[in-house]
């Protein structure tokens, strides 16, 4: 092809995106979706149907439809551009609807629906009849998922721990036949079922099916190999000269499964921070639910909201072992006298001088400098992630890093002890990397580890061995060591018998859970604690955006590359569940609590933007709080403020001001879903 046909003038695009619906949508993504429109991104229609809280949303294909489903039991088609309703489907449900998909290849006239009454549907929407239905769930159906290139099928996760596949073309008896839809059924750390949340199929490999439920990991399936999971058992090696923890036995004679197609059928991924293999146990153990997970178009990432935490997302195309507990051991260099040591980071002790940074990125940097000398710990990372993503350097992780540890909000530990692992890699010899490593590990429980670099630390720099900082970390190793022998003196007695079975699976689950791959952005500022079905969603002509909506009404617009907050708008009275990108026109739909749904896309410059809420250090400090925060601990408060003031119905107004919501309207059912 001649470089004269690849560049099309604006005519001839027009021209060709009425012929052909390919280069439409290709057009309508390359000419649309730029930063500048971010910030005009504004109400553009509320559509009005449903008496009930709207729990899901779902474009067809091409855009031209926009399902939701609710409380009311009802499905409603949209046409987004006319808004207006196309038709509406009552469907048989006897419980809230969490999830809604078009089926592929049926030309948009057949739905799929999941509910709280335990139960799967298809509706043709033409005529709004039920084409099926399965019951075999003992557990709310959360969430459901296709495949565009399997047409006639479906997947769905339920509270009873199980995923399941659907044939629309095969019959079965419920509940009797239940094996024969089951696919997979997760089991948690303690070898028993824990609630299946969301799923989703990766559309450009559909052999992929990530999994999302009540814990911290993320699994990612390969469907061809599942059935090998079955086939061997993991057990703890005995063998002293074993280079393994885990030996792994053939349980099916029968099986033509290898070892290595059972490996690869399965792999975790989860932040490092909240990964349970730290020395010390945290004071109050903190529980995690995944509530919406999807993969990127491009199918190379996968992004990933965390009730209780934040949103993340993972690189799929990484293959490095790149779990948190691993990271110590990158800077593991050998000794050229005696044994290897992880003490060696180098054999130089004399650092470098840092490389010249480009004029912006000096200005930047000396901003960023600024804020944090102010103590403005939100804003100078906000400035750092800017300059970083224009020239990454030594001195700009390492300076992140320690507003990360300054700031303290949950996860700021880590992410500091990453960059300073990225900043000693790019130099070596940087002093201050060196001792924030070792302040990161102590603080994240590594003890051993933090001992280590700040015994390497005095190696290299004994000058230093007589700063407060210096003493400081020291007698804080000194005070969690003794922490650890109390605990270990006074251990906590377990008297919970174990089957075979579950100790099967605690194993299982722990050789799976040793290969997690950790992170590779996280975005935050929002709050997620009070559904378990709110969303976060790619956003751009090139996923270049991350939206997510938040327990205080509101939705958030981020910088993929930067983690940075770009906007801030009023999406809902009191939560926004659900965030849906058009799939190719700059247009937004979202939902929550209200009985409404909400289009986005950019208003004219002469247009006031009421929706826009300007201070995201406020609103992000306000939603660590409320996120960290012990639910019992905060109606404990109020109850006793309550009492002091004199007030009885104390319940009443804890509940109101905490989600925004009368208790006794139909809207406070809503926060339990």
């Amino acid at each position: 092809m001649s470089s004269a046909t690849n560049r099309r003038n604006i005519l001839q695009l027009i021209r060709d995106r009425e012929l052909n619906d390919h280069i439409r949508t290709k057009y309508a993504l390359k000419s649309n979706l730029y930063y500048k429109c971010i910030s005009k991104l504004g109400l553009l229609a509320q559509l009005e149907g449903h008496q009930g809280c709207v729990n899901c949303l779902q474009w067809n294909l091409n855009g031209s439809t926009l399902a939701s489903a609710s409380d009311d039991y009802q499905v409603i088609l949209w046409d987004p551009f006319l808004q207006k309703v196309k038709t509406t489907i009552k469907t048989l449900h006897r419980g809230n609807i969490f999830s809604v998909k078009f089926i592929p290849s049926c030309n948009d006239d057949i739905v799929a629906t999941g509910a709280g009454d335990w139960s799967s549907h298809t509706y043709n929407v033409t005529t709004g009849h039920k084409l099926s239905s399965c019951n075999c769930s003992h557990g709310r159906v959360k969430r459901l998922a296709v495949a565009n290139d399997t047409p006639s099928v479906y997947w769905s996760a339920s509270e009873d721990g199980c995923i399941s596949q659907h044939d629309m073309r095969m019959s079965h008896e419920c509940p009797t036949e239940k094996s024969k839809i089951t696919l997979v059924t997760i089991y948690g750390q303690s070898g028993k079922k824990i609630e299946a949340k969301c799923l989703d199929i990766n559309q450009l490999k559909t052999e992929q099916l990530a999994v999302g439920a009540n814990d911290q990991y993320v699994r990612l399936y390969d469907r061809r190999m599942i059935r090998s999971l079955s086939s061997f058992t993991v057990k703890h090696s005995n063998s002293k000269n074993s280079s393994s923890e885990f030996d792994f036995v053939c349980t099916d004679n029968s099986a033509t499964d290898t070892l290595n197609q059972f490996q690869s059928a399965l792999q975790y991924y989860v932040p490092g921070h909240i990964h349970p293999y730290t020395e010390i146990l945290p004071k109050k153990q903190r529980s995690y639910v995944i509530t919406y997970l999807t993969f990127s178009p491009d199918g190379q990432e996968l992004l990933v909201n965390y009730g209780g935490d934040y949103v993340y997302l993972y690189n799929l195309m990484d293959q490095a072992d790149n779990a948190f507990f691993n990271i110590p051991k990158v800077m593991k260099v050998p000794r050229e006298h005696g044994e290897g040591s992880s003490l060696d980071i180098t054999d130089d002790p004399v650092p470098i001088p840092h490389s010249t940074l480009p004029d912006k990125v000096e200005k930047l940097k000396l901003k960023a400098n600024y804020l944090f000398e102010k103590e403005e710990y939100t804003a100078a990372i906000y400035i750092y992630n800017e300059a970083i993503d224009i020239y990454q350097c030594s001195v700009l992780f390492s300076n992140r890093a320690a507003a990360y540890i300054k700031r303290k909000w949950e996860g700021d530990y880590y992410a500091a002890l990453k960059d300073c692992v990225t900043a000693l890699k790019l130099e070596p010899n940087h002093m201050k990397a060196h001792f924030r490593l070792a302040v990161c590990l102590c603080e994240l429980g590594m003890l051993k580890d933090s001992k280590m670099y700040l015994d390497q630390f005095t190696l290299k720099y004994p000058l230093y061995e007589n700063s407060v900082a210096y003493k400081g970390l020291q007698n804080d190793l000194k005070n969690e060591e003794a922490k650890i022998r109390e605990r270990r003196a006074y251990p906590t007695p377990n008297y919970e018998v174990l089957h075979i079975e579950q100790v099967e699976k605690i194993t299982s689950e722990k050789y799976f859970s040793s290969r997690s791959k950790d992170y590779l952005h996280r975005y935050y500022g929002h709050c997620n604690t009070s559904t378990d079905i709110k969303e976060a969603n790619f956003f751009g002509n090139k996923n270049q955006f991350i939206v997510a909506g938040s327990d205080d009404g509101l939705f958030f617009v981020w910088d993929k590359h930067t983690e940075n907050n770009l906007l801030l708008l009023k999406g809902d009275s009191s939560i926004v569940n659900c965030v849906q990108p058009h799939p190719s026109e700059f247009m937004l739909a979202t939902s929550g609590i209200d009985n409404e749904v909400k289009l986005w896309s950019p208003l004219s410059d002469d247009v006031d933007n009421a929706f826009k809420v300007e201070n995201y250090k406020r609103t992000a400090r306000i939603n660590q709080s409320r996120m960290m925060a012990d639910p019992f601990d905060i109606i404990m408060n109020n109850m006793r403020r309550d009492i002091l003031e004199g007030n009885e119905s104390h319940e009443f107004h804890t509940v109101r001001e905490q989600y925004g919501v009368d208790p006794l309207s139909d809207d406070f059912d809503c926060l339990m879903s």
